[in-house]
């Protein structure tokens, strides 16, 4: 499932989310985008199939959310044959289904990802490859706005935002780079490479960018989507001036990447 260069996903997203997020995820598409996956492909924790839909040039063989709303609108992109309801702790498919699994910054978000790994490890085949990206326990340290607040004697305040910033993005568990490490290889794995992501460039454009962000945030409950419209010469500007945070390879990141690999 070898996919286009990294400008074709960088103005994929650009078309269809706020810039901070495309810089973010076309990071993650490009890193994924190196890795042969075989089929059948499962996407744990599609959404409503944005990053498919930057990233996919033919439709995976499944996806799988536990949000019925995001699922009805991953079923719009048509990048996926399958999808289905259900939890990542719990999922409904037999041993061995799976060729390949990948989940882009999703684990995160749950509570107890253990278990998910523990299922991940029942349905991939033997010699499968898991893809994961992860935020980390060094995500907010590479921020912009919570670090000025500390430098500025606001510490309380630059808390409030860190524990609001969890809540709001549903952030369950960030741990340390390490920690992520032995729980692939507890639930069995053997770890075939683990790289350090997302560099803490791209983490404080996306924080500074948030507020910019807000407009396509708040029409998602209404159209289930994000939305953003830029004539394509903004389009062109945005990949002149931020194309190369992208491409660059990181010689350090907040985010973590891990793939692994279920022995036969």
């Amino acid at each position: 499932m070898k996919k286009n260069n990294v400008e074709t996903y960088f103005r994929r997203y650009l078309r269809i989310g706020p810039l901070g997020l495309a810089l973010w995820r076309s990071v993650e598409a490009k890193h994924l985008g190196k890795v042969a996956l075989q089929k059948p492909i499962l996407d744990i924790g599609c959404g409503f199939g944005e990053f498919a839909l930057a990233f996919a040039d033919e439709p995976i063989d499944m996806g799988i959310d536990i949000n019925a709303r995001d699922l009805y609108e991953a079923a719009k992109t048509k990048k996926y044959k399958n999808l289905t309801l259900a939890d990542a702790r719990d999922l409904p498919f037999a041993d061995n289904s799976y060729a390949s699994i990948f989940s882009i910054s999703t684990l995160e978000h749950i509570e107890n990802p253990d278990q998910v790994l523990k299922e991940a490890y029942r349905v991939l085949k033997p010699g499968g490859i898991l893809f994961l990206t992860l935020e980390t326990d060094e995500v907010d340290a590479a921020t912009f706005y919570r670090p000025l607040l500390k430098r500025i004697g606001l510490q309380s305040l630059s808390d409030v935002t860190s524990e609001k910033y969890n809540t709001l993005f549903h952030r369950q568990t960030l741990l340390p780079k390490k920690q992520w490490k032995k729980k692939i290889e507890k639930a069995g794995f053997t770890i075939e490479k683990a790289q350090d992501i997302i560099s803490p460039q791209v983490n404080r454009l996306f924080d500074i960018l948030l507020i910019s962000a807000w407009p396509s945030q708040l029409l998602k409950p209404i159209l289930g989507r994000r939305f953003v419209f830029r004539p394509k010469f903004i389009e062109d500007f945005m990949v002149k001036k931020f194309l190369h945070y992208v491409a660059e390879e990181e010689k350090t990141g907040t985010n973590l990447l891990l793939i692994a690999k279920k022995p036969k």
